[in-house]
């Protein structure tokens, strides 16, 4: 995509997912706490949704955090992020929040390149995600998983077969609008 037509899908992007959001806030299904809400720092072709970020963190409902890389081929730690936070490069020089505590998510945003109508992603293949859902939710956690894309990510359903490890997202975001997987928790 030509960056003009990125930043415009970036910014439809934002506006479904803040709706998401909201309505996820608005049901009170965490009991009125705060919400630990994960983002991402882009890197390659994924979306950009760092201006959304700095308005979240307006939001008192929320609680941002960022994933941190602390040991390869392990889950995501989570770690609190403000617009003030320090930050450094980390595993595969993606930008890590520095020297704030960790966070367990309740709302996950995944990037993902390439996605199925199963709620199936593809990502650059290092399977952190895949890795860190599995382990939330093993725990018990109830954690949402909605996966940021680009419309033009959208496979046709011959031409990914998920793998036994892989992780369902519980909803694909794109510019188009949002759709959940057959599997979605609600």
């Amino acid at each position: 995509m030509p960056a003009a037509e990125r930043a415009e899908a970036d910014a439809r992007i934002a506006g479904f997912l803040q709706g998401r959001i909201h309505d996820y806030l608005a049901s009170g299904r965490w009991g009125g706490r705060r919400v630990v809400l994960s983002a991402f720092w882009p890197i390659g072709d994924e979306p950009d949704l760092r201006p959304a970020l700095h308005a979240w963190a307006q939001d008192d409902r929320l609680e941002l955090a960022l994933p941190v890389v602390l040991t390869p081929a392990a889950p995501l730690e989570f770690r609190a992020w403000t617009p003030g936070t320090a930050m450094a490069p980390g595993a595969y020089r993606i930008p890590e929040p520095q020297g704030t505590p960790a966070r367990v998510p309740d709302i996950v945003l995944v990037p993902t390149l390439g996605y199925t109508v199963d709620g199936d992603r593809i990502g650059y293949g290092g399977g952190y995600y895949d890795r860190t859902l599995a382990a939330l939710r093993q725990g018990g956690r109830e954690t949402l998983a909605l996966g940021i894309a680009y419309a033009c990510g959208r496979l046709a359903p011959d031409v990914h077969v998920p793998e036994p490890h892989d992780m369902r997202l519980d909803e694909i975001i794109s510019e188009e609008g949002w759709m959940a997987g057959p599997h979605a928790a609600r």
